[in-house]
């Protein structure tokens, strides 16, 4: 009897990694589902090459990094304003009741995150079996499996973020399920913490010693990518010396955002070109119905959606005389209008319904840099940190900050560069760092506190892997 199995594509269509050329790197859109394939389904290097796109557009869906993973790092940290006027979603999280078993934000981010993982080790399954012919456009195959490897690392560490303690904090038995093998019927328990980070710093790392350059597109990996993911892994591992290395090594590779260029930044397309963008989206071709943000964060943007979702205005306040306070936010008309008593103030990196969704940026390397040396000299962490404001973002800046003010700055900083870039939430968490919302309720409060310990800064598992799953652990206090 022949076996077949599932490969499940995204509801977004297979991604663009180049636009000028006849091969598997030209446009190809597939129609959304699942297709149904064999044991063989993938015979040859130009069947993988497919595939591989294939993976890349799984990255985009709104429950995953093409929605849900992004929103809900803002909305459940401190910076992000619910307004009274919404359509009812992500309400819960002006009192973090969206952290949840049962019908919490969780589910939908965990599921889209192991169908990814899933696929991936799916095509991994075929190293061996492919014969690699010569074909003048398409790399040697150890570098197209390398992307499916990279893939995987993305969304364990993403998952790493939300599900499991901090690295050496806590019960490290409880990291996420890990599997390098195809097999929709396992029953994974949790793995150790750190078993999971290292594997994915240890295909990082492959993926740089047999090269992943190839594609040459910032719609897919490539090596300042992965080196700014290896800066990211080892920031969460507390190994301070190689995140500075590798975040150091990402600074060396080009340009970052100038302080002219911040204004233009979110409302062009041109980002394939950007120095400053390392892995986006690409979604310049689609629908933008299919683009979540732009419908439910600021103002502009296409003209349907809900409109309901800003940044606080006394955060914002602390940054007058930055280039980023009237370019990417603002205290605009339309926001004015609102009924809260405290007005919002408008997000305008959404302003472009068809802008392409930035995941990885070269700026964040300097963030990454700074926090690593605030461990060894908070004078160093600041110096570094005061020297780029100055240069690339806000001339006029004076602080001078020592101890632990310097993290602090370093943290609102970053929240306020990369505001709904996917950050926030796990920033404040590895930090140790309480969230207390800049949203204030009628009476002044914050709208919520989330105590440091508090269990929501580890989510729970979803109910339906609970009740699929026998082997694994809830997390404590679900």
């Amino acid at each position: 009897m022949k076996k077949t199995k599932y490969f499940i594509i995204s509801s977004l269509a297979l991604f663009l990694f180049s636009s000028c050329s006849d091969s598997f790197l030209e446009e190809d859109y597939t129609e959304a589902g699942y297709i149904i394939i064999d044991d063989n389904a993938i015979k040859t290097k130009q069947d993988l090459a497919k595939s591989i796109r294939g993976l890349y557009s799984t990255l985009a869906s709104t429950s995953g990094f093409g929605g849900d993973y992004l929103n809900y790092q803002e909305l459940t940290a401190d910076l992000a304003f619910v307004s009274q006027r919404n359509s009812g979603y992500f309400v819960g999280t002006n009192g973090g009741t969206h952290i949840t078993v049962d019908g919490g934000a969780g589910g939908p981010i965990w599921n889209t995150f192991y169908n990814t993982i899933a696929n991936a080790n799916f095509i991994l399954s075929y190293q061996g079996k492919i014969e690699d012919v010569s074909d003048p456009d398409l790399p040697a195959l150890d570098i197209l499996f390398t992307h499916a490897k990279v893939i995987r690392a993305f969304n364990y560490l993403s998952l790493l973020t939300l599900f499991s303690p901090n690295y050496g904090e806590g019960d490290q038995s409880l990291g996420v399920p890990y599997t390098t093998t195809y097999d929709i019927n396992a029953k994974l328990p949790r793995e150790s913490v750190d078993k999971v980070i290292n594997n994915v710093i240890a295909d990082l790392e492959n993926s740089l010693t047999i090269g992943i350059s190839y594609l040459g597109n910032n719609n897919s990996f490539n090596t300042d990518a992965v080196k700014l993911l290896l800066a990211r892994a080892y920031l969460y591992k507390k190994d301070y010396a190689k995140a500075q290395q590798y975040s150091e090594e990402v600074l060396a590779g080009g340009d970052l955002l100038s302080r002219t260029g911040v204004a233009t930044f979110f409302s062009t397309e041109n980002s394939e070109t950007s120095s400053e963008v390392l892995f986006q989206l690409e979604y310049s071709k689609l629908d933008p119905s299919t683009q979540d943000f732009g419908q439910y964060w600021g103002t502009g943007g296409e003209s349907t959606g809900y409109k309901q979702n800003f940044m606080a205005r006394n955060f914002w306040s602390k940054f007058t005389g930055d280039a980023r306070s009237s370019s990417w936010y603002g205290n605009t008309a339309a926001v004015q209008a609102y009924p809260d008593q405290v007005k919002p103030i408008d997000v305008r990196k959404f302003i472009n319904a068809y802008r392409d969704v930035i995941l990885l940026r070269r700026t964040e390397a300097i963030f990454i840099k700074a926090e690593c040396q605030y461990h060894a000299n908070p004078v160093t962490a600041f110096a570094t940190l005061r020297s780029w404001i100055r240069t690339y973002r806000a001339p006029a800046y004076n602080q001078n900050l020592t101890g632990t003010a310097v993290l602090d700055e370093i943290l609102n900083q970053k929240g306020f560069e990369f505001f709904m870039e996917g950050l926030r939430f796990s920033d404040l968490k590895r930090n140790n760092k309480a969230i207390v919302k800049y949203q204030t309720a009628e009476n002044g409060q914050p709208l919520t506190t989330i105590p440091v310990g508090d269990r929501r800064f580890i989510w729970p598992i979803p109910y339906s892997e609970m009740q699929l799953n026998p082997n694994i652990k809830q997390a404590p206090g679900y």
